[in-house]
């Protein structure tokens, strides 16, 4: 490899395509992690890739083009990387926020829809009780989070990328306000960029530089069921619940994290979710839960992505963000083309890092 050294930190979704688009356009990459890939808070997400149901935001553009990496990459990476498009149907409780909300996002150009009861009862069956609208977006789909960040590191490594797992970065080397590298299991990696995506990790990595990254965990608990047959279709997301089929037998839902009381801890979040699947979705009755889990979901102070150099720094690029499910692939293909272009990519100005003044 000719190209520039760069020590890619987290082999999380996003840190794993950060090391395969870098690595596929000749850069010398090393992806560390003091874990397996995908063993933190990407392994947790509820993975749903969706642009369409949210209220407006400035970020919008680029979650568009998300959807497209995404098919990019499966194209790309010759299946290892699989999407169910399944479509998402989703609805508030306030109806008149559904309505305002696909307005919004189809002037902008998505592809969402506004359905009747009786369309959203022959979308989705399984619903007891449909709502009399909902927003319907067919492009949106779900994807393994664990799979797919496999597949990026496998990729990154045929193209020539050195992969450490269990390596422990205590640090990163200041020479002379630039970061030259990091300290990787008690010795020096020589780097001329370091790349920041280890969520809540980076937190931490980058403070020993003097740059106060501001991201906050954002937790949320991921409910696993098991069900004797699907009880959806797409992925269905209403007031009660936010559920879509993981295979089969397997249902998954996203819930908000509240506390760690014994009335409203994850167990108990798991257990209410449990019981609206089984009021909510006929065949529901048989559901089971399996587990939960916690993902400490890193979350920007004003809650859009920070990527980029710094200004203070040389050779630190930082890539924190809520949504990296969505993202990865667009974050990777843009993050390398900046990176190894030599020049600042428009689509991503609204993610600096100066904004907050580091």
């Amino acid at each position: 490899m000719s190209g520039p050294r760069i020590a890619v930190v987290g082999a999380g979704i996003v840190g794993a395509s950060l090391a395969y688009h870098l690595a596929a356009r000749g850069a010398s990459v090393t992806l560390l992690d003091a874990a397996e890939p995908a063993a933190g808070v990407t392994r947790r997400a509820f993975s749903w890739i969706n642009i369409a149901h949210a209220d407006p935001h400035p970020y919008e553009a680029l979650r568009q083009a998300a959807i497209g990496d995404w098919h990019r990459v499966e194209a790309e990476l010759g299946g290892a990387v699989q999407v169910d498009w399944c479509g998402a149907l989703a609805w508030e409780e306030d109806l008149a926020d559904t309505r305002r909300q696909v307005a919004h996002h189809a002037a902008a150009g998505c592809d969402v829809r506004l359905l009747t009861r009786s369309q959203i009862a022959d979308l989705e069956p399984g619903l007891v009780d449909p709502p009399r609208v909902a927003a319907h977006a067919p492009g949106e789909g779900a994807v393994d989070p664990v799979a797919a960040t496999r597949a990026f590191c496998a990729a990154a490594r045929a193209a020539g990328a050195d992969l450490r797992f269990g390596a422990q970065v205590s640090g990163l080397i200041d020479a002379r306000g630039t970061v030259a590298g990091l300290t990787v299991d008690g010795e020096e990696l020589a780097a001329d960029i370091v790349i920041a995506a280890a969520g809540m990790g980076s937190v931490d990595l980058v403070r020993g530089v003097g740059v106060d990254l501001p991201v906050h965990a954002s937790p949320s608990v991921l409910i696993r069921m098991r069900v004797e047959h699907p009880l959806v279709r797409g992925i269905v997301a209403g007031p009660d619940f936010e559920v879509r089929q993981g295979g089969d037998t397997l249902l998954l839902s996203a819930a908000s994290y509240i506390d760690d009381t014994p009335e409203n801890g994850p167990d108990s979040v798991g257990r209410r979710v449990l019981n609206a699947v089984r009021a909510g979705l006929r065949g529901g009755e048989s559901a089971t839960l399996i587990d939960t889990e916690v993902g400490w979901r890193p979350m920007p102070d004003d809650d859009g992505p920070i990527i980029g150099f710094t200004s203070d720094i040389g050779g630190l690029y930082l890539a924190a963000m809520h949504g990296g499910i969505i993202l990865a692939p667009v974050i990777g293909r843009l993050a390398a083309d900046e990176i190894l272009g030599g020049h600042a990519v428009d689509a991503l100005q609204l993610c600096r890092p100066d904004r907050f003044h580091l």
